[in-house]
């Protein structure tokens, strides 16, 4: 760990870092700690860090850093490598993932206007209950009829960048 010296001590990087967790959290349902590591590996350099220098940078438990780790392994956002002669392992965002995440997550948007739409059949004769599923209805609608499209402009758009 002697060599390890980068922290987030610096206040703007700090900050910046925390307002990235908060976003996390209240975006999806991300604990804080899993945000801040997240964050961290967003930016930090060189890209991979073992869980002892995440638990000393962001000045969490070896403890807290390790279960949500495994959270975002699970989420598929991060990463984890060994290198022979190294007994930790490395973990690292996988930044090249991030659209496939999103792109889940429209998925299930979509999905959620199919089970709106059987919920109006279901209440169609109950004026109330059905104005209020159509009004949600109607924005999941429009929104499954967007993203097709908005997904090609951004595969075509990324393939001219790379």
């Amino acid at each position: 760990m002697a060599e390890y010296t980068q922290r987030t001590d610096r206040p703007a990087m700090s900050e910046w870092i925390e307002q990235m967790a908060a976003h996390f959290e209240a975006t999806e349902g991300m604990p804080l700690i899993a945000g801040r590591i997240l964050a961290f590996l967003l930016i930090c350099d060189p890209p991979e860090r073992t869980a002892a220098e995440l638990s000393h940078a962001l000045s969490a438990s070896t403890g807290s850093v390790s279960t949500n780790v495994r959270f975002l392994l699970r989420m598929g956002i991060i990463s984890k490598t060994t290198r022979q002669g190294r007994e930790a392992a490395l973990y690292r965002v996988e930044e090249e993932r991030w659209p496939e995440l999103v792109s889940a997550r429209m998925h299930r948007m979509v999905e959620l206007e199919g089970l709106l739409e059987s919920g109006l059949r279901m209440f169609s004769g109950q004026s109330e209950r059905a104005r209020r599923l159509r009004t949600v209805h109607e924005f999941y609608q429009w929104l499954s009829e967007e993203i097709p499209e908005l997904w090609r402009r951004w595969e075509r758009d990324s393939r001219r960048r790379s």
